[in-house]
């Protein structure tokens, strides 16, 4: 390796390094946002970083963010600058929460703002052009704890005097997508209080305000566990809000806009018995609302004793449901199998030593069976199907023609 490719080398692990707060390093490019930078500008930046941030602070990521990165950048004034936005807080003080603005000047990186907020918790930080006009909105949604469910919305416009506030509001949920499809981008905010009232707004950004066009209520006992921004099955966007009720149940919301308005689309599901977010289970663009049913012959086993059969169903606008997938899921051992079609509601599990089968319904044949040892064991395989880390799956019958051992997936192969 030459000196010129350790030099770059050392400037990526320095810069991984010290904007992860890790001991490991993190590359760059999960910590930037696009546009990159060139390898001078990043080492101007992490110099700059240097001076400004003082030492022990620990950088933040927002909550739930796919891609995770403490620095966001963007033109956000459409001047052909770039600016830089940095999250950090002091962890061994009173973990206040410090947002850091740069701008690229030439060769360096000068600071235009530094705001040091009363919260801790960065749940959502983004730039959006809100009104498709001139420069974009810097938004930042912050929380005091992760226990205390209400968050505060910020909504800035950045200018040549630094960071104007537009917008200070609270919520409990938040996206941005456009809705009602008219090019922009549209705010949907989950608002209220538990056990009063929960509702559903679409706001359209307006010199500087939200101004709400629509809203719809939502179930008011519900605590919020999870959502995810997706599609439904006719094309709509929506939000799937995964709530728990009760001390392990859970519902799914689902918020969709149809004909003008706000819609909560009616579900007619059960309530789940324990967590099952919403996902995208099949990567087709549509997003899954999960389920799950016991087994024949479980009717009256206990609880924690009953091997629940899950699936997961796209929705239209409508409600109407369509069965997508149906899987026997064990976490415990880190493994699923995919129901075939033609044997879905028509198989009960049993467990077995150190297994499970699968029994058909009527008949109780099995048709699938799954074992597993540690990969240091002597025992005698016949059908090895998959090992993981540490542990040998296997097979001891004969595959059966229509539940081919393929359907055997391990969990880290699809999350």
């Amino acid at each position: 390796m030459n000196n010129k490719w350790k030099r770059k080398l050392g400037i990526y692990l320095s810069l991984g390094i010290f904007l992860s707060g890790c001991n490991v390093a993190e590359s760059p490019n999960n910590l930037i946002k696009a546009p990159q930078l060139e390898d001078g500008q990043k080492w101007k930046l992490y110099e700059t970083l240097k001076q400004l941030v003082p030492p022990g602070m620990e950088y933040v990521t927002p909550k739930g963010a796919v891609v995770k990165q403490s620095i966001f950048m963007d033109d956000v004034d459409n001047d052909g600058k770039l600016e830089a936005f940095v999250v950090y807080k002091q962890p061994k003080e009173n973990g206040n929460l410090h947002l850091l603005v740069l701008k690229e000047n030439k060769e360096s990186w000068l600071q235009v703002a530094l705001l040091e907020t009363e919260y801790q918790i960065l749940d959502y930080f983004n730039m959006h052009n809100l009104d498709n006009e001139g420069g974009m909105e810097i938004v930042i949604g912050l929380g005091t704890s992760d226990f205390e469910p209400e968050r505060q919305l910020f909504i800035y416009q950045y200018g040549q005097d630094g960071l104007g506030l537009r917008v200070n509001r609270a919520y409990h949920l938040l996206d941005f997508a456009d809705y009602d499809e008219d090019q922009k981008t549209d705010v949907l905010l989950v608002e209220g209080k538990r056990r009063e009232s929960f509702t559903a707004g679409l706001f359209h950004y307006k010199e500087g305000k939200l101004v709400r066009q629509s809203s719809v209520d939502l179930d008011a006992y519900a605590f919020h566990e999870h959502m995810t921004s997706g599609t439904l099955r006719d094309g709509q966007k929506a939000l799937f809000i995964d709530s728990k009720i009760g001390v392990h149940a859970m519902i799914t919301e689902i918020v969709a806009y149809d004909q003008g308005n706000l819609v909560s689309v009616d579900m007619n599901q059960d309530i789940k018995e324990y967590l099952l977010y919403s996902q995208d289970i099949n990567k087709d663009g549509i997003t899954e609302v999960g389920g799950m049913y016991v087994p024949k012959g479980w009717e009256d086993a206990p609880f924690e004793d009953i091997p629940f059969i899950e699936f997961y169903s796209s929705h239209s606008i409508s409600g109407k449901a369509e069965k997508v997938t149906e899987r026997y899921t064990d976490r415990e051992h880190g493994f699923y199998i995919e129901i075939p079609v033609e044997w879905q509601c028509k198989v009960t599990p049993k467990k077995v030593k150190n297994g499970i089968q699968l029994l058909s319904i009527p008949g109780e044949v099995p048709i699938f069976e799954i074992r597993w040892t540690n990969k240091d064991s002597s025992e005698v395989a016949k059908y090895v199907l998959k090992k993981s880390q540490d542990t040998i799956f296997y097979s001891n019958r004969d595959e059966y023609q229509t539940f081919p051992f393929k359907q055997f997936h391990l969990l880290e192969d699809d999350f």
